[in-house]
């Protein structure tokens, strides 16, 4: 496949768990504190007492968190495939940090968010996910990127760094971080389509 199917495969799968996530947050509004509460929920996905229809006893015991990692699962293959086709051997940090955020996250997704080894995780998805970033910065930076993509990309990673900050602060504080989580988040994507975009136009020049 090539990498743009793998990068709109990737793009599929995550999007049914970023709706599901909208719609429990904005149903419960300002109670959501984390996106972690929501996603590591035991709660059934089905409920029967919410449906005329009678679903069957299996659908009912089909839980939040698992609806979430079929769909991390799915987004996790096409994502090593991508990476391990888009990078070469000399860049294989940037497959390293991408299985260290997936393997996190599913440690996030099914460990409870009052367990400090949910934190262990959560602590390796950010890091990874920065590192992936600072990697693909500085290689922007040393190779033939135009500047201009180059110094797009640092810009976006400074954001990450402030997004990361104000995330371990309201952690700290036990305050409520959904909106901040989900700004990294959409920071990350941004910056996963750019060098994306950036690499197959570079490739096609080449």
């Amino acid at each position: 496949m090539t990498p743009n199917t793998l990068l709109s495969l990737m793009i599929i799968s995550y999007f049914a768990p970023i709706v599901y996530i909208y719609y429990v947050s904005s149903g419960i509004g300002s109670s959501t504190r984390s996106i972690s509460s929501i996603i590591t929920s035991k709660e059934p996905l089905f409920n029967r007492n919410d449906t005329d229809i009678r679903l069957p006893m299996l659908m009912c015991v089909f839980q939040t968190r698992h609806f979430i990692a079929a769909c991390m699962l799915l987004m996790a293959i096409f994502t090593i495939l991508y990476e391990y086709q888009r990078c070469p051997k000399s860049r294989i940090w940037s497959l390293v940090t991408i299985i260290v955020t997936l393997v996190g996250i599913f440690g996030v997704i099914f460990i409870p968010e009052d367990d400090p080894k949910h934190y262990i995780f959560a602590a390796a998805v950010f890091f990874a996910i920065i590192g992936f970033m600072v990697g693909h910065t500085y290689y922007a930076t040393a190779s033939a990127f135009a500047p201009d993509d180059a110094d797009n990309l640092r810009i976006i990673l400074y954001a990450q760094f402030l997004f990361m900050v104000v995330t371990i602060i309201g952690v700290l504080q036990d305050t409520p971080i959904f909106m901040i989580e989900a700004l990294f988040l959409m920071n990350f994507a941004i910056f996963y389509l750019y060098i994306h975009f950036v690499h197959t136009c570079c490739s096609s020049n080449i």
